[in-house]
C-alpha cells in the first residue's frame, strides 16, 4: 500500500504539478488524519497512506532541487543540514535504529516544506495566496471540533473534555490552532483594500496584506473561535503561546486584540474545568504515596532522571530515539508499557543526541529568529507575527513532545520557508536597484 499510494501522489505532483501539490497537501493534510489511521499496515505503525504522502513530499522536494536550478536550496540547507546529518550519524549508534531513520526522515519532511516554501513563494502576494490555503485548510478540523463538541465526542480519557479535532491528541491540535491563530493575525496586520488608518486600526503599521473587507471581517470572526477551541484543548503551553501571539499583534498592529484578555475570566468562569487545569499545578507537587503527581511535577522528575544520564555521555548522547528505550531505567517511577516520551525537545537533543545535535537544534531557530529580525528592518512588520509564532514553538517545545507533532510542524516551517523566501527576494531587489551617479 505504501508503494502503491506513493507512486500516486507522485503522479499527482508530476501531472498537476509541485506548486499544485504543495497546495493540496496544505489544504487537506491537517483533516486526513482519521482517515489515513485506517490504513495503517498491522505491525508497521507508521506504514500507512500518511507515510506515502511524507515521502511523496520528499521525493517532490528532491524533484525541486533537480529541476529548477534557478533557486538555490542553500538557505535551507544551511538552516537544516547541521541538525539533519548530527540525526543521522546518532542513529548509528541508536538502541532502535527504525525508530531513529523514522525520525530521521520525520524531520527531513519539515525540512522539505522549508525548502519547497523557497521555490513557490516569490513574493508577498504568493506568501498571502499560501497563508489563505492554510487557513482554509483549518476550516474542516474546526467544524470537526465543534462535531466532536456537540455530540460529547470530546472526552480524553481521566481530563475530561478536550477537544482534539483530526488531531491524535489535544496538545498537538493545540500547536496546530496556535499555528493557525499566528497566521490568521498576520494576514490582519496589514489594511484591508480601500481601509483608511483610523484610530485602532493599526495606524503606520508597516507594510503588510491587502485584504477585501469581507476576507478581513471572516478572519477577524474566525479569531474568537480559535481562541475558544485553544482553551478548550486545555493545553496549558498553548495557552502561554496563543497569549504571546495576542500581545504581539494587540501592542503592535490593533489594540482592540488585547479585549480577549479581559474574555478571559467569563470563560473560566463559564467552563470551570479550564479553572481547574490551572488549579491542577497547585497539588501534585510531591511524591508521596497519597498524592498523584500533576504533570509538570511528573515531567520534572523525569527530566531531572534524563539529566543524571546525559552527564555521562554529554557530547554525543545516547543515540537518536533512545530516551523511550533507556527511561524506565532512570525513572522512579512505574511506567505504562515501560516507555514514556520525553515531554521535552530540549532534553530530548540533550539525552539523545548531546551538547552537539542541542546546538545544532538551536541553531535551526536562532537563524529563523536573525532573519526574521532582518524582515522587521526591512520594514516587513507581519514578521513580527512569525516571530512571535516561532517564540511560542519554543516555549511549547520546552514541555511538549514537538518533534512528533508532524502536521502542524509542516504548516509552520513553509510559513517560516515563505517568510525567508520573501526576505530573499526583497534582497536581490536591492541588489537590482540601480545607483544615482553624481551628477
Amino acid at each position: 500500500m505504501l508503494i502503491a499510494a506513493s507512486a500516486l501522489l507522485i503522479l499527482f505532483a508530476w501531472f498537476a504539478g509541485p506548486r499544485r501539490f504543495v497546495e493540496a497537501v496544505l489544504l487537506t493534510r491537517s483533516a486526513l488524519d482519521p482517515i489515513f489511521n485506517l490504513t495503517k499496515v498491522g505491525g508497521l505503525e507508521d506504514m500507512g497512506v500518511g507515510a506515502a504522502v511524507n515521502l511523496a513530499v520528499l521525493v517532490v522536494a528532491v524533484a525541486c532541487v533537480a529541476t529548477r536550478p534557478r533557486v538555490r536550496p542553500g538557505p535551507t540547507a544551511i538552516l537544516w543540514l547541521p541538525l539533519l546529518l548530527v540525526c543521522l550519524v546518532s542513529s548509528r549508534v541508536a538502541p532502535d535504529p527504525g525508530a531513529a531513520i523514522r525520525l530521521v526522515m520525520l524531520l527531513a519532511t519539515h525540512a522539505a516544506f522549508c525548502l519547497l516554501a523557497f521555490y513557490f513563494v516569490r513574493d508577498l502576494a504568493d506568501l498571502r495566496r499560501f497563508l489563505l490555503i492554510i487557513v482554509a485548510g483549518s476550516i474542516a478540523p474546526t467544524l470537526y471540533a465543534g462535531l466532536q463538541l456537540a455530540l460529547g465526542w470530546a472526552e480524553f480519557g481521566e481530563d475530561g473534555t478536550r477537544v482534539y479535532s483530526s488531531f491524535p491528541h489535544p496538545n498537538i491540535y493545540a500547536f496546530y490552532l496556535m499555528t493557525i491563530l499566528a497566521v490568521v493575525l498576520t494576514l490582519l496586520t496589514g489594511k484591508g483594500s480601500g481601509q483608511g488608518s483610523g484610530k485602532g486600526s493599526g495606524k503606520d503599521s508597516g507594510k503588510g496584506f491587502v485584504l477585501s473587507p469581507r476576507l478581513r471581517r471572516a478572519l477577524v470572526l474566525y479569531v474568537p473561535v480559535l481562541l475558544g477551541l485553544i482553551l478548550l484543548t486545555k493545553t496549558r503551553s498553548a495557552w502561554a503561546g496563543a497569549g504571546l501571539i495576542l500581545l504581539t499583534h494587540g501592542l503592535l498592529f490593533d489594540r482592540r486584540t488585547l479585549l480577549y484578555f479581559l474574555s478571559l475570566p467569563v470563560a473560566l468562569l463559564a467552563v470551570p474545568e479550564l479553572a481547574e487545569r490551572l488549579a491542577d499545578l497547585q497539588q501534585g507537587n510531591t511524591m508521596d504515596a497519597y498524592e498523584k503527581l500533576n504533570s509538570y511535577a511528573f515531567r520534572m522528575l523525569l527530566w531531572q532522571g534524563a539529566m543524571t544520564w546525559f552527564w555521562e555521555r554529554p557530547l554525543f548522547g545516547w543515540g537518536l530515539s533512545s530516551f523511550g528505550h533507556y527511561v524506565a531505567q532512570f525513572f522512579p517511577l512505574p511506567l505504562e508499557n515501560d516507555t514514556i516520551d520525553s515531554h521535552s525537545v530540549y532534553v530530548q537533543f540533550l539525552f539523545e543526541t548531546g551538547v552537539i545535535g542541542f546546538l545544532a537544534y538551536l541553531w535551526l531557530y536562532v537563524r529563523v529568529i536573525t532573519l526574521t529580525g532582518r524582515l522587521i528592518l526591512r520594514g516587513e512588520r507581519w514578521a513580527w507575527m512569525i516571530l512571535a509564532m516561532t517564540v511560542g514553538y519554543l516555549s511549547m517545545a520546552y514541555s511538549d513532545n514537538m518533534l512528533y507533532y508532524l502536521v502542524p510542524t509542516w504548516y509552520m516551517w513553509f510559513v517560516l520557508g515563505g517568510a525567508c523566501a520573501v526576505l530573499g527576494q526583497r534582497r536581490a531587489v536591492h541588489r537590482r536597484r540601480p545607483v544615482a551617479l553624481p551628477a
